[in-house]
């Protein structure tokens, strides 16, 4: 009889998990299917319209300012015959919260927007990245044709001719082009519905000017802010995000204190450099939008605005961007002496070169610094600037110098005696300068 087998049946295979379901060709499925029932509920212009795209990829490309309007009435017909499969709860059922996760992707509706939102950046950088990539492959072929036309023609090219043309591969090229990287340098900031319209703009950039431009990019929302921002250099961007920090600390009072060459450097708090960061993109914004001329000037000074913007905030206060649409003005206040300025004030605006000159003649700075002092407390503004600004008056600036050097020893809190003079005796000298700055005359 024969000894019944003791080896074990072999175990049998494990059963396969289902496969993930992709998300895109569900969402094409749901593309398709808006098509059709737009259609039938008498949507013909937008039916029409789409009917030029057969996949979500080219709605994506062609007209990105359309995709959350077709995502938005995804949701509000999933509960439509066809659409209800593709928004099946976990648990069964149709989800009705854009956060819950949708069977069998596992992926909530707010997820899907946000992966369509950063689809359409990358086809449309894609795609803009190979329309360069393509012209540079053919202005390379260009270039190398006319060196072979221009090159001088030796024994060996009129023997055998002319050298085989390389092949110019566009996807050769696709490295070098200024956007190359952009995807990836915008994507932390791409977050919010509205931007889906900005996309065309965004591909504008270059990488290097969105690395710079960092989180500020979020805070622009209009395409032309944007267009605007992609015609200067990186450089220019580097600047001008300096100057509006620049400005922002002096606005919120967290300039640091200068430190000596041993002391380490301080750091503001995570609750002030939050609070810095809103005001500088605040201030950054408002000078995009509305003060161009001052950019202009900005770009023009380059790492030197940055030390003009700490001069003259003190002074100009919210009436500094002001300052740069007059270019006289502007050309008066670099020229004023740096340590005139707290004494005039916005009225360095009206000091010519050749004022700032003589105020320079006398020997103590401290008196024409008080008597600057005094002119904006007597006079009215219109009446002071003009006494400034006005050639005629300059003679009786002039005649300061002769007035008070080696004749007037100051000492602004001295006491009352016959060898050093106090504000009040400059009060009343002062008081004969001004007398004549009214009658146009040295009196």
């Amino acid at each position: 009889m024969a000894r019944a087998s003791t080896k074990s049946a072999p175990a049998s295979p494990p059963a396969s998990r289902p496969a993930p379901v992709k998300v895109k060709g569900r969402v094409q499925e749901g593309y398709m299917l808006m098509r059709a029932l737009l259609e039938r509920a008498g949507h013909a212009e937008l039916a029409t319209r789409l009917g030029q795209w057969q996949t979500v990829d080219q709605v994506l490309a062609a007209a990105p300012e359309l995709v959350p309007t077709l995502l938005g009435m995804a949701w509000e017909l999933r509960n439509r015959e066809g659409f209800s499969d593709l928004f099946a709860a976990m648990d069964g059922g149709v989800v009705d919260n854009r956060a819950d996760p949708i069977a069998p992707c596992g992926r909530s509706f707010d997820q899907i927007v946000q992966s369509h939102l950063y689809a359409t950046a990358r086809v449309v950088f894609t795609r803009n990245e190979g329309v360069w990539a393509v012209a540079e492959a053919k202005r390379a072929q260009a270039r190398w044709r006319k060196e072979q036309e221009e090159a001088p023609k030796g024994l060996f090219s009129r023997l055998f001719g002319r050298k085989r043309e390389p092949v110019f591969n566009p996807q050769d090229f696709l490295a070098r082009c200024p956007s190359h990287g952009l995807y990836e340098a915008l994507k932390p900031h791409l977050s919010r519905l509205d931007q889906f319209a900005l996309i065309p703009a965004y591909a504008q950039l270059r990488r290097t000017q969105a690395e710079v431009l960092g989180d500020l990019i979020v805070r622009f929302n209009q395409p032309d802010q944007i267009l605007f921002l992609a015609g200067l250099t990186e450089g220019d961007i580097s600047v001008l995000r300096n100057c509006a920090r620049i400005y922002a600390e002096f606005k919120l009072k967290l300039r640091k204190p200068k430190r000596g060459r041993d002391e380490p450097d301080q750091r503001l708090s995570e609750e002030d450099e939050a609070r810095l960061l809103e005001e500088e993109s605040r201030v950054f914004r408002d000078l995009m939008s509305s003060h161009h001329k001052a950019i202009d000037e900005l770009r023009i000074m380059g790492p030197n605005a940055e030390k003009l913007i700490h001069l003259v905030a003190p002074v100009f206060g919210d009436r500094i961007w002001a300052i740069f649409d007059d270019p006289t003005g502007l050309r008066n206040v670099v020229n004023t002496p740096e340590h005139l300025l707290p004494a005039l004030g916005p009225f360095s605006r009206y000091v010519t070169p050749e004022l700032s000159a003589t105020f320079l003649q006398m020997n103590d700075q401290e008196i024409i610094k008080d008597i600057l002092r005094f002119g904006r407390e007597v006079f009215k503004e219109a009446e002071y600037a003009f006494y400034l600004s006005d050639s005629s008056r300059l003679p009786v600036w002039s005649s300061l110098p002769q007035k008070f050097n080696n004749n007037f020893k100051y000492q602004r809190d001295a006491l009352k005696s016959g060898l050093v003079r106090n504000e009040m005796d400059l009060r009343t000298v002062a008081g004969g300068v001004f007398e004549s700055l009214r009658q146009g005359k040295v009196l």
